[in-house]
């Protein structure tokens, strides 16, 4: 009997657990600021911007990563009904307190037909203090521009306080109204645009390394470097041919080698051991 106990819990956990095949991008989660990853505005000590375009009926992948709210100090005024923030103003009490986060929600809205999105943990929802990821992939069926917010309810547990005249509120966990964390233009091109997709690089051999590693280029473009922290590490404009890559140069470590032309920014990453 325990035995038969055993098994079926074993698979409702399996059932529960990671579906999606990605991984949170250590370069985001480094940041240690909760949010969704990559951001769509540039901020600082982050290389990577924005998610990658697709094109019509070729298969598309992107990788979010998410950093997850840990127990934090907020106003709960706005969760309170008004007499009681009232009768907290009169006794000299403030709604600036300290709450603990239950879990974090997420939501993908917007996708085009043909790409979904799918959590590394099923219910899309996480534990306070962790991190995660979501996978959008498929094949897109049709062309556009599509406006992709990623969604965030997060569940806090309101502190137990004895308002004077109104008495005993909180101690429940309750949700912060729906916001959107990220928003992402997502441009599907329809195959016929007359830029066409070009692929800059040509090889990254040997990737990893220990010593040396050549990056060939077919299109003249930008290289920049950054380590895991955001640190810029190298910097080359007007890039044609082949770049060699030395670890005394640039050292060990994790890179994100970023090729940029007029018409497309890629993104490598390198490791150097």
């Amino acid at each position: 009997m325990k035995k038969i106990l055993l098994l079926s819990a074993i698979v409702v956990f399996l059932l529960g657990k990671v579906n999606a095949q990605c991984s949170p991008n250590s370069l985001f989660t480094a940041l240690g600021l909760p949010g969704v990853y990559p951001p769509e505005l540039a901020i600082p000590s982050v290389p990577i911007v924005g998610i990658s375009d697709g094109i019509i009926g070729s298969p598309y992948s992107q990788t979010l990563t998410l950093v997850v709210l840990e127990d934090t100090t907020m106003d709960i005024g706005f969760l309170l009904p008004v007499a009681a923030v009232t009768a907290m103003n009169s006794a000299g009490m403030s709604t600036v307190m300290t709450v603990d986060v239950n879990h974090v929600t997420f939501d993908v809205q917007g996708l085009p037909n043909g790409i979904s999105s799918q959590c590394d943990i099923a219910s899309c929802q996480y534990p306070s203090a962790t991190d995660g990821c979501i996978q959008l992939s498929g094949i897109p069926t049709v062309a556009g521009t599509f406006s992709v917010p990623v969604n965030m309810t997060i569940n806090i547990q309101l502190p137990s306080i004895n308002i004077p005249i109104f008495g005993p509120v909180g101690g429940m966990g309750q949700d912060i109204p729906t916001f959107a964390a990220q928003t992402y233009d997502l441009f599907i091109d329809d195959g016929t645009s007359s830029v066409t997709e070009i692929n800059y690089t040509s090889a990254l051999f040997p990737n990893p390394t220990s010593t040396l590693t050549t990056l060939k280029l077919s299109s003249v473009a930008d290289v920049k470097i950054y380590n895991i922290i955001g640190e810029m590490v190298f910097d080359a404009l007007d890039v044609k041919g082949e770049i060699k890559l030395s670890k005394n140069d640039i050292g060990k470590g994790v890179f994100y080698i970023l090729v940029q032309s007029k018409n497309k920014t890629e993104t490598i990453k390198l490791i150097i051991k």
